[in-house]
């Protein structure tokens, strides 16, 4: 392949262009007067102090004062501590985790505590989710367990607060506001309209259950060692499953015949993995790419360097096998965004990627479909074309500001509990219309809010720790990036996809935001981690 390469005249004027273009840009009088113009305007300097600002405002707020009275009620209260303490089940944990610290293989794990155990829990969350409802299919179990996990975080969080000889100090950051306010707002929303509670109860349920994950892993976050758990929890499942699927596109695994046009003869299967939809699995690996990449700067030794690259590869060649052409999408921005804030050399190698991608038929299919009268016939017959302006008549229908109800159409809690036999239910496979049609202008305009709220916290915590990279003082700047770059590549991936439909996508996303924010706002400077 490299001889093929080195011997393409396309190729070759690609790499020609781009490195003049480089060359021209390093010295360039017009890049230099623009850089300092920007550096003098009042637009950077208002960007420069908002990013930079401190969170003095959450440290005197009211929210602060009575978590803090919380917390030293909860550890001046020694009774229930020692009640505990001496109890049977307490003393099993006691002795499994003495047991477990002394194991060669998961000794690293139990050193750190329930706390760790519980982060590690998170990080296999779809893997777990898969072997319950999947493999054992036990439905009493699979049907609880997350819920169950949740509970516990919760217990295992105040537990932590009462044993502390002295009171916790509180998780609060800039995040934790615009997700009260969504929660707030489909709360409402829920009291407004609830023609079907049962119904309704359920969609309000897939919608926010999930984002209180986002507190769970906050405040179970202690130190860097418990965020790098996580985080390599995470990557390591995502290498895995991108090793499933390239074996899966190796052997050819079966799919529906629906899953491509009759058009698209080059593509000779899409993988899932155990996501069992390819549109999943693409974006799953949009999520961890960058995250993965970012491990590469972040480790110190060359063999972990190495090692990180080939994972992402990996994960980049997994997505391509899925075919989905949003993924696609979503992964080229999350790429670019990574390559404009960590490492601008990048581009050379994206341009050579590039080139190559055009030359494999299946991409060329996929992508030369969309330019004909077949697939404009399929799309508005059925398709996107076809299913989004349906949504929004409905939404008209039902008053623009509350919107139809939750679980009431769009999503998967609809196509279960199909009960208006007037309406015409599909997936619209497009998020922010889903919470649209569902929720109204109220409910978009708080999900909206509280999206802004994350992509705000996550621009100030990359400023806060490219500070510390460039004194060199933390390692932390890359990964950071590599979390947000994910993050925005799912957002992109939401106009095309219900992604947060899916429970697991949800957990991870917002887990993930969860650690953006530890970094940023929660870290003691002195505290490093290592790979």
């Amino acid at each position: 392949m490299a001889e093929l390469l080195r011997g393409c005249f396309v190729y070759r004027w690609a790499l020609a262009i781009l490195a003049w273009c480089s060359r021209a840009a390093e010295g360039s009088r017009f890049r230099a007067g623009m850089k300092t113009v920007w550096k003098s305007s009042k637009t950077a300097a208002f960007l420069r102090r908002r990013v930079s600002a401190e969170t003095a405002f959450l440290d005197s707020s009211g929210t602060e004062r009575v978590l803090t009275h919380l917390n030293e009620r909860l550890s001046s209260h020694g009774r229930c501590k020692t009640w505990v303490e001496s109890s049977v089940l307490y003393q099993i944990y006691r002795a499994v985790f003495t047991c477990g610290r002394n194991s060669r293989i998961f000794g690293w794990l139990f050193k750190g505590g329930m706390t760790a155990i519980l982060l590690f829990a998170i990080g296999l969350y779809v893997l777990i989710d898969y072997v319950l409802r999947d493999l054992l299919a036990i439905p009493m179990v699979s049907s609880v367990w997350d819920e169950a996990l949740l509970v516990f975080c919760v217990v295992w969080i105040v537990w932590e607060r009462k044993k502390a000889v002295s009171p916790v100090t509180p998780k609060l950051n800039p995040l934790d506001l615009p997700i009260a306010v969504f929660l707030t707002v489909c709360f409402a929303l829920l009291c407004i309209v609830c023609q079907y509670p049962s119904i309704q109860v359920s969609g309000f349920r897939a919608t926010c259950q999930y984002l209180l994950w986002f507190y769970i892993v906050t405040r179970l976050i202690r130190n860097d060692r418990d965020c790098m758990t996580l985080y390599l929890t995470l990557v390591a499942l995502a290498f895995c499953l991108s090793l499933h699927g390239i074996y899966q596109y190796i052997v050819k695994a079966p799919m529906p015949s629906n899953w491509v046009a009759q058009a698209e003869t080059a593509v000779r299967t899409r993988v899932y993995s155990i996501f069992g939809s390819p549109n999943i699995m693409g974006d799953y690996m949009v999520l961890f790419v960058p995250m993965t990449a970012a491990l590469a700067y972040y480790a110190q030794k060359p063999g972990q360097k190495i090692f990180a690259w080939a994972a992402t590869f990996c994960m980049c060649f997994a997505c391509l096998f899925t075919m989905s052409r949003a993924a696609w999408v979503a992964m080229a921005v999350a790429i670019l965004l990574f390559i404009l804030l960590v490492d601008r050399r990048l581009f050379l190698l994206l341009a050579a990627g590039l080139v190559v991608l055009v030359m494999i038929p299946f991409v060329r299919t996929r992508i030369g479909f969309l330019f004909t009268q077949e697939f404009v016939d399929a799309n508005t017959n059925g398709g996107r074309g076809g299913r989004w302006p349906l949504g929004l008549e409905l939404l008209q229908a039902y008053g623009v500001f509350t919107g139809v109800g939750h679980g009431m159409f769009g999503g998967a809690v609809a196509m279960q509990n199909q009960v208006l036999d007037y309406v015409q239910y599909f997936y619209l496979d497009n998020y922010y219309l889903k919470t649209l049609v569902e929720t109204g202008y109220l409910g978009l305009a708080g999900f909206l809010i509280m999206l802004l709220g994350m992509i705000f916290a996550s621009c100030r915590s990359i400023f806060r720790t490219h500070e510390q990279w460039a004194q060199k003082k933390s390692r932390n700047y890359p990964l950071v990036v590599g979390m947000f770059c994910g993050l925005l590549g799912v957002l992109v991936h939401c106009f095309f996809e219900n992604i947060f439909e899916e429970p697991y996508m949800m957990v991870y996303f917002w887990s993930i935001a969860a650690m953006i924010v530890y970094f940023g706002f929660l870290r003691k400077s002195e505290q490093e981690a290592s790979v």
